[in-house]
């Protein structure tokens, strides 16, 4: 049975950079007499397109599958719609497959009109989770206002965390925006495991409480995203499917890892690394571990995305369970917010 082959091409030019190109071709091309009339005419930008240095590489790559029998396409992550100045007309009008910022998955369903997800039997997207980002879910510290913890120490890991989460909190600027795009979220057995032991030993109440009511493992009655509501000051987005699904690797998955690659990530870190990888249908992780983050990016994309595959690998920064920390105020501002919300 025949294979597609895809040739990919990841180019970083953002809005700032093909404007700066468009001028420099537009100034070569035109004469001094017509500059100024001629640079401000935003609707002649698409004729010289083709002169830019994106331009010159979409042909290329066009031609090189072309010759190689293989299927062209031209990942663009930081560049939206609005902002091609009629670059993505260009790639149209040549038939060269492209993604754009905001068109992540999957890369075969690029076209307007083109086949659902659905009718191509696609499988639901999906993001397995490792404990590193299942704590910062569910710990106190990226679920109260800023401030609220405070540690005896000076200096520790911990200190360190709260600053960054008072900066730049974790939930609603980098975990949930990824989470969004997930149609199931999984986790290995083990990593939850591990997660309840340390919950059971330095994790709060509330942090129980979340983690119990992400796995779906509560005895209300009530909606799990209005229970967890309540014990947060981010509201979990509609669009973020829970409970996590508790997936375990195939019985008959073989690990790829060497006895070196072992050494350098935990057990927990393991599993995931061979959940994602023996997943038939390729998966998505969020982490905050380097080294396994690294590990999952390079074997994707080298043998994974090559065929159409998803395989984004979010790394953030870690965020612990509150442990030893101690509440010094109650967020009284954010929850008088959310009570309003509920009326």
């Amino acid at each position: 049975m025949g294979r597609t082959r895809y040739f990919l091409k990841i180019s970083t030019i953002d809005e700032k950079r093909l404007n700066h190109d468009l001028i420099r071709v537009q100034w070569d091309e035109l004469d001094s007499d017509e500059e100024n009339e001629e640079l401000q005419r935003k609707e002649d930008e698409e004729e010289f397109i083709p002169q830019t240095a994106i331009g010159v590489l979409a042909r290329q790559l066009f031609a090189a599958a072309r010759i190689a029998g293989a299927t062209p396409i031209l990942l663009l992550p930081y560049l939206d719609r609005n902002q091609d100045h009629g670059l993505f007309t260009y790639l149209d009008s040549m038939g060269l497959r492209y993604r754009c910022r905001s068109e992540f998955y999957p890369i075969f369903d690029y076209a307007p009109g083109a086949p659902t997800p659905e009718s191509q039997g696609i499988p639901p997207r999906r993001i397995v989770l490792d404990i590193t980002t299942l704590l910062s879910i569910v710990a106190d510290v990226c679920n109260m206002a800023p401030g609220s913890i405070r540690y005896d120490k000076s200096s520790c890991a911990q200190v360190d965390q709260t600053e960054w989460e008072a900066h730049i909190p974790a939930l609603p600027n980098t975990i949930f925006p990824f989470l969004k795009a997930a149609e199931e979220l999984i986790a290995p057995p083990g990593v939850v495991t591990k997660m309840n032991k340390l919950l059971e030993t330095i994790g709060s109440d509330s942090e129980r409480q979340r983690a119990s009511i992400l796995f779906g493992s509560t005895s209300s009655d009530e909606p799990l995203r209005e229970q967890y509501n309540k014990l947060t000051v981010y509201q979990l987005p509609e669009s973020i499917p829970i409970p996590v699904k508790i997936v375990p690797v195939a019985e008959d998955f073989v690990s790829r890892l060497s006895n070196e690659e072992l050494e350098k990530l935990s057990e927990e870190a393991s599993e995931v690394y061979n959940l994602a990888i023996s997943h038939p249908d390729g998966v998505e992780v969020a982490t905050a571990n380097k080294q396994l983050s690294k590990m999952i990016r390079l074997h994707y994309f080298v043998e994974r995305n090559a065929m159409g595959l998803a395989g984004r690998v979010l790394l953030h920064q870690p965020r612990s369970l509150r442990g030893f920390g101690r509440i010094v105020h109650l967020p009284m501002r954010e929850l008088k917010s959310l009570e309003s919300q509920k009326a």
